[in-house]
């Protein structure tokens, strides 16, 4: 799977909010449903964050004129 840097971006945005939860050690089931609980509150936290999104549609914005300059074929010498 490719990544590009604004996958990264928002990857290590959400590790890090929800790496910064306490984490409490218990019954399997409790510790999924915590780590899920976490991961909601992380996205809301990541969906607040002002230029998130804009960052993003830049980075895509030129990743696609790069594809429509190479002809639909390899396009990241481009970017």
């Amino acid at each position: 799977m490719y990544w590009s840097g604004w996958d990264h971006t928002l990857h290590g945005t959400l590790t890090r909010s929800v790496q910064s939860r306490h984490f409490p050690m218990g019954p399997f089931e409790k510790s999924r449903l915590d780590l899920v609980a976490r991961i909601a509150v992380a996205t809301g936290d990541v969906r607040e964050m002002p230029n998130v999104f804009e960052k993003v549609c830049r980075s895509l914005c030129r990743r696609c004129n790069a594809c429509i300059t190479a002809g639909g074929r390899f396009f990241e010498k481009f970017l």
